[in-house]
């Protein structure tokens, strides 16, 4: 089954500075001493497909808990799928983010250790995003010129260049609260055909 997920994302984590997990494969740097990092983030879907079911307009929520380095894996993925998508829809949205089909998702599964979905409420904007009744704001860091700060050929990384910036407001993963601090965004492009420079 082919698929292809093309929008743009906004996340944030609660690391502090620059998020040493996507940046450099480095222990969390998590404000309260530990070695977690806690994060989530809204997939704003505005091209889509998996083979003849159209996934155009929906939002996808993520949420992660990674308990130390990336690279040594244990993640724990909460999906969280827009309530308006239908259930072929949503079906669909598993499959794909569960890596099940292959591609970006199915070259990261490996290294996930506990996976669930469910539908929720989703707000997204490119100032923020909210998952349920959490939400946080972002606002990229800026150069001399006033563009946004970015990152490139990162570690680990939604995309291949993303802008890095700040974040305000509360992050829910894992049945843990946490204050957002770090934030990313960027256009994204994921597919079972080929492989982007992405890992969650």
């Amino acid at each position: 089954m082919g698929w292809r997920l093309k929008g743009h994302y906004v996340t944030a984590c609660s690391c502090t500075n620059v998020c040493p997990c996507s940046t450099a494969s480095a222990p969390p740097d998590n404000p309260d001493g530990s070695t977690n990092c806690y994060g989530a983030g809204v997939f704003d879907v505005r091209e889509g497909n998996l083979d003849d079911l159209d996934l155009s307009g929906l939002r996808i929520g993520i949420t992660v808990h990674y308990p130390g380095l990336v690279s040594d894996g244990n993640w724990q993925i909460g999906v969280f799928v827009d309530e308006g998508a239908s259930d072929e829809q949503y079906s669909g949205i598993e499959q794909i983010f569960s890596g099940q089909l292959g591609g970006t998702f199915g070259d990261m599964s490996a290294l996930v250790s506990d996976f669930s979905v469910q539908r929720s409420a989703l707000e997204y904007s490119e100032g923020g995003v909210g998952i349920g009744g959490a939400s946080f704001s972002y606002e990229p860091l800026r150069g001399p010129d006033g563009s946004p700060t970015t990152m490139t050929n990162a570690a680990f990384g939604f995309a291949p260049v993303f802008e890095i910036g700040t974040a305000s407001g509360t992050i829910e993963a894992s049945g843990h609260s946490a204050p957002a601090s770090y934030g990313e965004a960027a256009d994204f492009e994921y597919s079972s055909g080929g492989h982007e420079h992405a890992r969650v």
